[in-house]
C-alpha cells in the first residue's frame, strides 16, 4: 500500500511538473504573441500615417490638375479672342485698302 501511495505520489508529482512546464511554455508563447501584436499595431499605425500622406498628396495633385485645367481653358479663350481680333484687323485692313483705292481714283478725277 505504501508502495502504491509512493507510486501514485510520484505520478502526481510528474504530472504536476509537466503541467507547470506546459504552463510556463504557454505563458512564454502568450508573451511572444503579445509582443507580435504590439509590433503589428505599430505597423498599422505607420501604414495609417502613410495612407494619410498619400491622400493629402492626391488631394494636392487634384487641386493642381484643376488649376492647370482652368489655366488651359483661359488660354484657349484668349487664343479665340486673339483670332477674332486678328480677323477683324484683317477685314479692317482690306476695307482701308479699298477705301484708299477709291480715294485715289477720285483724286485722279480732279487733276488739272
Amino acid at each position: 500500500m505504501i508502495d502504491r501511495l509512493q507510486q501514485g505520489t510520484a505520478t502526481v508529482v510528474g504530472a504536476m511538473s509537466r503541467s507547470s512546464e506546459a504552463g510556463e511554455s504557454s505563458s512564454e508563447q502568450a508573451n511572444r504573441a503579445g509582443a507580435s501584436l504590439d509590433a503589428i499595431a505599430r505597423l498599422i499605425g505607420t501604414i495609417n500615417a502613410m495612407n494619410a500622406q498619400i491622400a493629402s498628396a492626391a488631394e494636392e495633385q487634384t487641386s493642381v490638375s484643376e488649376e492647370i485645367s482652368r489655366s488651359v481653358h483661359q488660354i484657349a479663350v484668349s487664343v479665340d479672342q486673339v483670332a477674332d481680333q486678328t480677323q477683324q484687323g484683317a477685314q479692317t485692313a482690306r476695307d482701308l485698302e479699298q477705301l484708299g483705292q477709291r480715294l485715289g481714283a477720285l483724286a485722279q478725277q480732279f487733276r488739272i
